[in-house]
């Protein structure tokens, strides 16, 4: 065997070595992230948290208590604007001094905790690297860290530091895909069961200060992709992003309206197609709310608007693939 043979050899004997290696930190970051959207749904905690989103630091701290009265959860903020959110069998209440700009799809109050959709990470796996890897102390608490990385510039990357013996969140980054940090959340004392003082899930705000979100049944939600057909068609989608869900008001409403959600099995990326009588009415461009990107432009007597919390390539290049005559039923 001469001396390139053997190097190719080597060549391919380290890939089937690493291969496996691949599959493996997958499967174990797939069971870590399940493990954190159990505990923290299910498990009572309380503490002290950092939130960092650009120039902007809060500090929150939160009460989630699983007993048998079910789950009760109150988050409220120890320094900035105001903001108080409580959770419990009577639905979701908030408390705001800042509403967010209308028309952004953004809900009144969403959680700074990253919600991950386990079952759709299969599909997610083609377009991330996931990683399990090192360990470091925070809050006091061993935490296992477990990255999910963007493998193109259309997504974000996550990196998430886990207590070792529950999976409760301590640390987390949101990343662009050049590794510049977009927000941070850190835990900066934590603790759990017994130690838990539930008198902090009692609010000193008068109840009627606080404004209701509407419930699950709105029928406005979009609903899963088999149950209705789209309206309207993209052109042409960033790799990787399929329509998961839709919603729409028909022609004859005046309020006319379609909702579609795309999602890459981690990230997704809401489009609404809006009527509007004028053009003074519609808004075009880029514009940014947290970590989150809008797209706004005119086809039309629509307006088309992408918005998610993804690149802003990602929410242009899905609002103009919604171009020209790739119209509506309508």
């Amino acid at each position: 065997m001469n001396r390139k043979s053997r190097q190719l050899l080597i060549g391919l004997v380290l890939v089937c070595i690493s291969l496996p290696v691949l599959a493996d930190n997958f499967d174990q970051a797939r069971t870590w992230l399940e493990r954190m959207g159990q505990a923290m749904r299910e498990q009572t905690y309380q503490g002290t948290f950092v939130y960092v989103r650009g120039q902007d630091v809060e500090t929150m701290r939160v009460t989630h208590v699983r007993d048998d009265h079910g789950v009760r959860e109150r988050m409220y903020a120890l320094s900035g604007p105001v903001r108080e959110i409580i959770r419990d069998s009577k639905g979701v209440r908030c408390l705001l001094s800042e509403r967010p700009p209308p028309d952004t799809g953004t809900p009144l109050a969403q959680t700074m905790f990253p919600v991950i959709p386990l079952e759709e990470l299969d599909q997610a796996r083609a377009r991330y690297l996931f990683e399990v890897g090192d360990t470091a102390r925070i809050a006091g608490h061993q935490g296992q860290r477990v990255s999910i990385l963007p493998r193109d510039q259309y997504r974000y990357g996550y990196d998430f530091w886990l207590q070792e013996d529950s999976g409760l969140l301590l640390r987390w980054t949101l990343y662009d895909a050049a590794r510049k940090p977009l927000a941070k959340l850190m835990f900066t004392d934590l603790r759990t069961g017994d130690q838990v003082d539930v008198s902090e899930l009692e609010s000193s705000t008068p109840s009627d200060k606080f404004v209701r979100l509407a419930s699950g049944d709105d029928d406005s939600q979009p609903q899963p992709e088999s149950s209705l057909k789209p309206q309207w068609q993209p052109a042409r989608l960033p790799p990787g992003f399929r329509l998961a869900a839709l919603n729409y008001r028909s022609a004859d409403d005046p309020a006319a309206f379609e909702h579609l959600v795309y999602s890459d099995g981690l990230a997704s990326v809401s489009v609404y197609i809006e009527f509007r009588e004028a053009a003074k009415d519609m808004r075009e461009g880029l514009s940014r709310l947290g970590t989150s990107n809008a797209f706004s432009k005119r086809a039309g007597s629509r307006q088309v608007t992408a918005i998610g919390d993804v690149p802003a390539i990602t929410v242009q290049a899905i609002g103009n693939a919604f171009a020209g005559p790739v119209a509506a039923a309508d």
